[in-house]
């Protein structure tokens, strides 16, 4: 991974690493890190996790994550593309708000971009035209995210995150946006290249993770709280998703 500009807080962005993983490893980072990372899918899928939070993504979406939140991500055939850059703080704060990560569909002009500014890193552009390239790189593609965003996905998605620990079904999903079950399906499938209930599944996960790191209840209470059926149900989901079980995952944070 070859790093293209020494840091130099008087400039506007300092790009670190532009390029692709075509056999993405299995990347963990506990503690706060100096850069901001764009990564997406561009073949296979992968669990992408931010701080507490857990993100199931596939060919066609990505996450962007703060340098203050810790962060992984893993996946079988997993091929990424990717880009860390520091500064730009006002930046990030204009668009992020208080939010350390953003999850987002890929535009079409991304690995176009990207490869024409790694291009540009190779070719030994002086230090202020690579600093104009990444902004503008940066800026792009933050436009692009954020005008993009889905208002469906992000209602459906805080309805299940409001109610995760209820027995919802997906016409429950479907009438908090507004659609019928198959029109929501279809529309999940079309925008967000994954299933509603996986999404909910998803969520679900997320939070059960939260209660084995940082409660005392049992995987029973567990379960129950956040919305399986069982804690046999609860168990094979949490170890399709987790590579383990509930127990071994709270003996990791223990």
């Amino acid at each position: 991974m070859e790093q293209f500009m020494s840091f130099d807080g008087r400039l506007p962005i300092i790009l670190h690493t532009v390029g692709e993983s075509p056999h993405q490893n299995a990347v963990s980072r506990s503690e706060r890190v100096k850069w901001n990372q764009f990564i997406w899918v561009k073949d296979g899928s992968g669990t992408f996790r931010s701080g507490d939070d857990t993100f199931l993504l596939e060919k066609g979406q990505g996450i962007f994550l703060r340098n203050s939140v810790s962060h992984s991500y893993e996946g079988k055939n997993l091929y990424t593309g990717w880009c860390t850059f520091s500064c730009a703080e006002n930046l990030l704060n204009y668009v992020m708000g208080d939010k350390k990560h953003l999850v987002f569909s890929v535009p079409e002009f991304l690995d176009a971009e990207t490869e024409n500014l790694r291009s540009l890193a190779q070719s030994g552009a002086d230090t202020l035209e690579l600093s104009a390239a990444a902004y503008t790189y940066v800026t792009e593609l933050f436009a692009a995210i954020t005008k993009n965003a889905d208002p469906i996905i992000s209602r459906s998605r805080k309805f299940m995150k409001k109610n995760f620990s209820k027995p919802i079904t997906l016409d429950d999903i479907a009438s908090s946006v507004d659609l019928d079950r198959f029109a929501l399906c279809r529309y999940y499938q079309k925008h967000h290249k994954r299933s509603v209930m996986n999404e909910l599944k998803a969520i679900r996960i997320s939070a059960a993770k939260r209660l084995l790191r940082y409660s005392d209840e049992s995987v029973g209470s567990i379960s129950r709280l956040c919305g399986f059926e069982n804690p046999s149900y609860f168990s094979l989901r949490f170890r399709e998703e987790c590579s383990c079980t509930p127990l071994e995952y709270r003996k990791k944070y223990m």
